[in-house]
């Protein structure tokens, strides 16, 4: 009863294996040991599962214990399989040095017993404590502990927190076989970094990218690229901490697969998940009504050059078709169909964006761009609320965690290789873009709309059509994914199951609470488009992935330091990181706050009497 976790795990480990090497003994064929993540982590009782005949096949392949392994890799749990990091010759290199040890005991001592072989389990898992290193300097503990560290003693899996064994858990992918037999194989689908990568950089690179040259304008490029640097610091670093959540979260339930929601409600608790659950609402409202007010003005620039000049000249029936159009096509067409059509966007999207760098590239004055008189840093801070919602891609931070198998290394590199790409697009779309504007009005009016300039023919119509076609497009594709998103939210939120005939009755009423209450308030402010980005980048992006992740993760660390945990600190700089990023994020929640409000203008004023 007062056995640790790495006890228990021993215990059953030395149990399963003495029975494992027991059946090979009497019935003369070698069984393949098993663990699921759920198994191994809430119970701690591995799966043995017994060999069949084909399975006998790759025991006389492998020949002995320790090269013996199922050929379908139903291996969920490798950090109960192997303590040395799986390699891509074979799937047979599965069983640990623990069932190696036990297998030497059982050969010199045929009648060992169970205590014998927990005994060198044990040992296996004293010699890791013993490797830990001991600090001897009370200076440097003293300054880990106002840093903050992790003792060593916390963590539930030795093998996976030292790097031997990289991933969690094994996802499977099952084939029916089509012969007679009709068996099922499972074979190893690992996720790919590339493909993880892929998806971050796509879900970064959404319709916000169009405020970004008007947010930075003021400024000029040289301050607001330090300041888009910064914010993809931040960003990425918030990311790595919904990471470590969400893999400590896998490490406590076996469960993967938990959806961002559900893992603010599980760190937060009842009685403040509904602040996490009101800002990701808000976040994603704001951008649907800029979205809608955006969309409405091509709209109507489209009715008015087919001839339809009064219904052009109304913007909340342009709004309204826009609206009634995408949300028709999302809800009759079938999910694939919606798959296709937005991939051909994507490239669209991708298309007209290499276009606009190669053609604007040539017309833009770099010179006027980069020189001092048109470098502006104080007016850098009313940008972080674009600057910000530009870089975000959390919400497939979770996604991202299950197809990589929960590998630290993995997961780490495809967020920061996945946000590096956009960060780098951003550059030289804001580069391009004001290069062509600059010099072209007052960038400190609040009216002043780079992208704007550029459609109406500025600097060509070559260009400006591309602009406007990439703009239209990135709008529709972002969209999309904001729509499906919300619905998932709405069914996590209400408890409506997200398949099923129950879900089919409630979907014309979930469809509804995702377009209707931002495409009223779009109707009714139909030049909301800057100002709904801004408040949902100041407030939401800097309250939901900023604030909370950096609280919920001291919380974890810090909170309870007898807790177990999974996983070592995915962001260095312990206390000072955290606090770096939620008292950045709320000041600027403070200050943009201020400023809408009308209270830095009124104090502005008192000053200046």
């Amino acid at each position: 009863a007062m056995a640790t976790p790495q006890r228990k795990v021993a215990l059953t480990t030395a149990a399963t294996t003495a029975t494992a090497l027991f059946l090979s003994a009497s019935c003369g064929f070698q069984p393949t040991i098993a663990f699921t993540a759920q198994s191994a982590i809430e119970t701690r009782l591995p799966r043995t599962i017994l060999p069949t005949s084909s399975l006998q096949q790759q025991v006389k392949k492998y020949g002995s214990l320790g090269m013996v392994a199922d050929e379908n890799e139903s291996l969920r749990n490798p950090l109960h399989i192997s303590n040395r990091p799986p390699t891509d010759n074979h799937l047979a290199d599965r069983i640990t040095l623990r069932m190696s040890a036990v297998e030497d005991v059982m050969k010199e001592k045929p009648n060992a017993s169970i205590e014998e072989v927990i005994d060198v389990e044990d040992r296996i898992i004293d010699t890791h404590a013993l490797t830990t290193p001991v600090q001897n300097s009370t200076f440097i503990s003293k300054i880990q502990q106002k840093i903050g560290s992790i003792d060593e003693k916390r963590l539930v899996f030795p093998e996976y927190s030292s790097g031997e064994v990289p991933r969690l858990y094994s996802n499977l992918k099952y084939d029916v076989s089509q012969t007679g037999n009709k068996a099922i194989s499972a074979s190893h689908a690992p996720g790919s970094v590339l493909g993880a990568a892929a998806l971050i950089a796509g879900t970064t690179i959404g319709a916000g990218v169009i405020a970004l040259p008007t947010a930075t304008a003021s400024a000029g490029f040289l301050p607001s690229s330090a300041g888009l640097c910064v914010a993809w610091f931040y960003m990425t670093a918030s990311g790595l901490l919904l990471s470590e959540l969400s893999i400590n979260r896998i490490g406590e339930t076996g469960r993967p697969g938990i959806g961002i929601l559900d893992l603010y409600k599980n760190y937060l608790g009842e009685k403040y998940s509904f602040i996490a659950t009101a800002a990701f609402f808000f976040l994603h409202y704001s951008v649907m009504v800029a979205y809608f007010a955006k969309a409405g003005s091509y709209v109507g620039s489209f009715l008015d050059s087919a001839g339809l000049e009064g219904m052009a000249q109304n913007q909340a029936l342009s709004q309204l078709l826009f609206a009634g159009t995408i949300g028709s096509c999302l809800y009759f067409l079938k999910p694939s169909a919606v798959e296709k059509v937005n991939n051909a966007l994507v490239l669209g999207v991708a298309a007209t964006f290499v276009s606009i760098i190669s053609i604007g590239a040539s017309t833009a004055d770099f010179g006027a761009l980069v020189a001092l008189k048109n470098q502006h840093p104080e007016e850098v801070v009313n940008a972080f609320p674009i600057l910000f919602l530009v870089m975000v891609f959390h919400n497939v931070v979770p996604t991202v965690v299950r197809q990589l198998e929960g590998d630290r290394k993995k997961i780490t590199t495809a967020i920061v290789c996945g946000t590096a790409l956009p960060l780098v697009m951003f550059l030289a779309w804001n580069a391009v873009i004001l290069g062509n504007v600059v010099g072209s009005g007052d960038v400190s009016a609040t009216d002043f709309d780079p992208i704007a300039l550029i459609e109406n023919g500025q600097n060509g119509e070559v260009l400006g059509g591309l602009v406007s076609a990439f703009t239209e497009l990135a709008i529709i594709t972002s969209l999309i994914g904001f729509v499906y998103g919300l619905v998932d939210a709405i069914t996590d939120t209400v408890g409506i199951p997200t398949n099923g005939p129950n879900y089919e009755k409630w979907r014309p009423v979930l469809y509804a609470g995702v377009f209707v209450p931002p495409l009223v308030f779009a109707m009714t402010n139909p030049y909301v488009f800057m100002n709904a980005l801004e408040y949902g980048g100041a407030f939401g992006v800097s309250t939901l992935f900023l604030v909370l992740p950096s609280i919920m993760i001291w919380r974890e660390r810090y909170g309870d330091e007898e807790k177990p945990i999974t996983v070592k600190p995915m962001v260095p700089g312990g206390k000072i990181t955290l606090g770096s990023i939620w008292k950045a994020a709320g000041t600027l929640i403070v200050e943009q706050g201020a400023e809408k409000l009308g209270i830095i203008d009124f104090f502005r004023e008192l000053l200046s009497k």
